[in-house]
């Protein structure tokens, strides 16, 4: 029991065989994991964690005596196999990485699920399961046994207790943020009111993002002349803008990330394509996202006839956090907004079979690859040397942890190795180095 939360342990095969015969039986349940050496190559699972439709919490002890073999024989083919059970967990790329995309069918992501929601319904700029718990429930969650030895036993009871709460907590977040999901029909939306809402906020918006621009700008302008490297919640980092070779890159980012577990996705062009060996462009295109997203142009607000500016106060960084912590989340808000205005109008466009309406213009675009660096460099040609830009979770001079996919990596606080000095991965291009803000989430 933790905290009000009761669960079950599961150690010993006769156990695993009568949850099995419940879960089984489910239509939906949550889900969590915890591996020993988990950022290695050779990972080995730990504990499952599951959260059942009746309310039940069970924690399952893979590691115990004949549990493994209990484990691949009967729940992983009955339960995680099973096409007909709904299964979710929050950033389930790294649960379908652990159990195998083979094995488990019909897996979810909270994570995703919470970031197909605009920010204006969900005011959030990580959507980390400890920031989604103190954002909804207004609960911190100690995520310190994060980096516990899960390979030792016997588990002490509040390593126990922090693991069954995982599921409990994917649970509640997916309960929270379905009903902020909304969808319309194209055919029954007014694309009138559409129109006259988009009109509404474009001033207000406008007016928003010049406030946030110069104070930004201004902040920025503060610490270069200061100089600081740090002021309230902002970092000044030196970003050297860099191109490296693929097979250089593919090698350092299985380095940072040995399991497979983030995407670091780069862009495919039809001529890279055809420098890959025969059969290369079918499996990159399978292994990468093509989209072939149509240009949409809705009408512009008027320039703001007035620059704004904004006073640093030095000896106040909180004063200045706030204020832009304020300019940022009415800009954010404002955006959101619009940008669901835009999809419902191009939704309706399409629909309907117009390219023009009311100010709002739809035309074709190119369809773009993507694909992760590592599955692009096993389909070279020997002798290609080609390079590229490098993706976001190589920063050159940023901090390891700046990075969002970086920190998805590290499954939100764990320690993975960082990402290789930017010194030793390419070389500046024309653009060469320039100062880069970045604020703290």
């Amino acid at each position: 029991m933790s905290n009000g939360l009761q669960y079950r342990l599961h150690d010993t095969p006769a156990a695993l065989a009568e949850l099995t015969t419940v879960a089984e039986r489910q239509q939906r349940i949550w889900i969590d994991t915890e591996l020993v050496d988990w950022n290695t190559r050779t990972p080995r699972l730990s504990l499952i964690q599951m959260r059942l439709e009746d309310g039940s919490v069970h924690v399952v002890d893979v590691l115990a005596p004949g549990m493994r073999a209990a484990y691949q024989e009967t729940f992983a083919p009955r339960v995680l196999a099973a096409p007909q059970i709904e299964k979710w967990a929050h950033y389930a790329r790294f649960e379908r990485r652990v159990f195998g995309p083979g094995v488990v069918k019909n897996l979810h992501c909270t994570f995703e699920l919470a970031r197909g929601v605009p920010y204006h319904r969900l005011p959030l700029r990580s959507l980390r399961l400890g920031i989604l718990v103190r954002h909804l429930f207004g609960e911190a969650i100690d995520k310190s046994y994060q980096k516990a030895d899960w390979g030792h036993r016997p588990l002490r009871p509040e390593e126990l207790d922090y693991a069954a709460w995982d599921p409990e907590w994917c649970y509640r977040i997916h309960q929270q943020i379905c009903p902020l999901i909304r969808t319309w029909d194209p055919a029954a939306d007014d694309p009138q009111a559409i129109a006259t809402r988009y009109d509404e906020i474009h001033p207000p918006l406008r007016d928003a993002k010049n406030w946030r621009t110069a104070t930004w700008t201004a902040i920025k302008a503060f610490m270069v002349g200061a100089p600081r490297e740090s002021f309230s919640d902002f970092l000044l980092q030196t970003r050297v803008i860099r191109t490296v070779p693929i097979r250089a890159l593919a090698a350092a980012v299985s380095e940072v990330d040995p399991m497979g577990v983030a995407e670091f996705a780069v862009p495919v062009p039809n001529a890279l394509l055809g420098l890959l060996r025969p059969g290369g462009e079918v499996a990159v295109r399978e292994a990468g996202r093509e989209t072939v997203t149509t240009r949409f142009r809705g009408p512009r607000a008027e320039r703001a006839k007035l620059k704004l500016t904004y006073d640093v106060i030095p000896d106040d960084p909180d004063r200045v956090g706030a204020d832009f912590a304020a300019a940022d989340h009415q800009h954010r808000v404002l955006d959101s907004e619009r940008q669901e205005l835009k999809d419902r109008m191009r939704a309706w466009m399409e629909h309907a079979r117009r390219t023009e309406w009311g100010g709002f213009e739809l035309s074709d675009s190119t369809p773009r690859l993507n694909t992760d660096v590592r599955d692009v460099a096993e389909w070279l040609r020997e002798g290609e040397s080609l390079s590229t830009g490098l993706p976001g979770p190589f920063p050159a001079g940023a901090r390891p942890d700046a990075s969002r996919d970086a920190q998805r990596v590290r499954r939100c606080g764990g320690n993975a190795r960082p990402p290789l000095a930017p010194g030793s991965l390419g070389t500046p291009d024309r653009h060469g180095t320039v100062p880069r803000l970045a604020r703290r989430r």
